[in-house]
């Protein structure tokens, strides 16, 4: 395991050659803050933590494009590309030459990935530093929402997460630990 602060984490990706669409798969422990209510859901009592953080493993693809998996998917069901509706890219990323999954969005290091569809992320909540079941928090947490424009049955997803959420990241047989 190497140790590494962001910078050099972004600069070992930057410098990771892939051909275009040619994806590969890594994994990432990430910790993300959720958005989360103020007030239950249903209850509406105040919610009782200072802080929320998600801490999750996933298994993931890199260098893949979406466009190209949304068709691809469409096609394994038999379905007419057409289906697909092109949405808003809502956070479009300025890549490097090397590849086309890290990049800058408003000058921070971005990772963009498609989770491995073959592999459950495993997930951890910590409210107030404390490990916390999600069924205490399920009802702070943001609703999940789904892809209404791809035409599929089977959702494709996409992600893009700061490089300073990442905790660990395992590529070509090397695990990188980010240090602050």
């Amino acid at each position: 395991m190497k140790k590494v602060t962001i910078n050099e984490l972004a600069e070992i990706l930057y410098a990771t050659q892939l051909k275009k669409g040619m994806p590969t798969f890594a994994s990432v422990l990430q910790a993300t803050e959720p958005k989360v209510l103020k007030k239950d859901r249903v209850t509406k009592e105040p919610i009782p933590y200072q802080s929320v953080i998600k801490v999750s493993k996933v298994s993931i693809l890199l260098n893949s494009e979406y466009e190209k998996a949304v068709t691809n998917q469409l096609k394994r069901e038999g379905k007419d590309i057409s289906s697909y509706e092109k949405g808003e890219n809502t956070m479009p990323l300025e890549f490097g030459e090397n590849n086309i999954f890290i990049g800058k969005f408003k000058g921070e290091f971005v990772l963009q990935y498609r989770p491995n569809d073959n592999s459950k992320p495993r997930t951890k909540f910590l409210a107030d530093n404390k490990l916390t079941p999600k069924d205490k928090l399920v009802n702070f947490l943001p609703t999940e929402n789904h892809a209404q424009n791809q035409g599929t049955d089977r959702e494709i997803l996409w992600r893009k997460l700061y490089l300073k959420n990442i905790r660990k990241l395992t590529l070509n047989g090397q695990t990188y630990k980010v240090i602050s």
